[in-house]
């Protein structure tokens, strides 16, 4: 296994099964691939959890960004394209895991550096999206608007049932936010 593996696979193994019982054959078998691949590949399952994370992290990143710089767009809509690749998407998948909750939890409290550094990121590229786009109004508070859309998104994941309802509730917020 020269490249990197397929992430969907892996990260639904380790959501199905959680991080203690999953085991790298478990992650091979998702793969179609061998155990010792993945040891070629990984020198522990805690390196390839790592990779995964990071890997999760930098395309959930990529599709936010991607959605904000989408000039045709209004501004609303390219904050809450890149709220729901950033938080959103996920719903599901957590929510469908048995470790999900644990999994929230923990991000929610103690995230990752590679999350609290891509969050800062997003978090910029929104402010300017906002100085650049938004209302006057909006301009001289864009970076408190901005980090309280990412705050409110990831809070936003506990309190609706649904990925539906989290896409409903953060167009109302963003809309009312940054209206004109």
């Amino acid at each position: 296994m020269h490249a990197d593996p397929a992430l969907d696979p892996i990260v639904a193994t380790f959501a199905r099964h959680g991080f203690r019982k999953t085991s790298m054959e478990d992650v091979a078998r998702a793969l179609g691939t061998s155990r010792q691949s993945l040891y070629n590949r990984f020198a522990s399952k805690q390196a390839l959890a790592d990779w995964a994370m990071k890997a999760l992290v930098d395309r959930s990143l990529a599709e936010a960004l991607r959605s904000i710089e989408q000039p045709a767009k209004t501004l609303p809509d390219r904050l809450v394209g890149a709220l729901d690749a950033w938080v959103g998407r996920h719903f599901d998948a957590l929510h469908a895991s048995p470790y999900g909750t644990d999994i929230v939890a923990v991000m929610q409290h103690q995230p990752p550096d590679i999350v609290r550094a891509a969050e800062r990121r997003l978090v910029a590229a929104m402010t300017e999206a906002i100085r650049f786009s938004g209302p006057g109004s909006a301009v001289s508070r864009a970076g408190s608007m901005a980090q309280a859309l990412c705050w409110t998104a990831r809070g936003l994941v506990h309190a609706v049932p649904d990925h539906a309802a989290f896409r409903r509730q953060i167009d109302h917020i963003v809309g009312a936010l940054v209206a004109r």
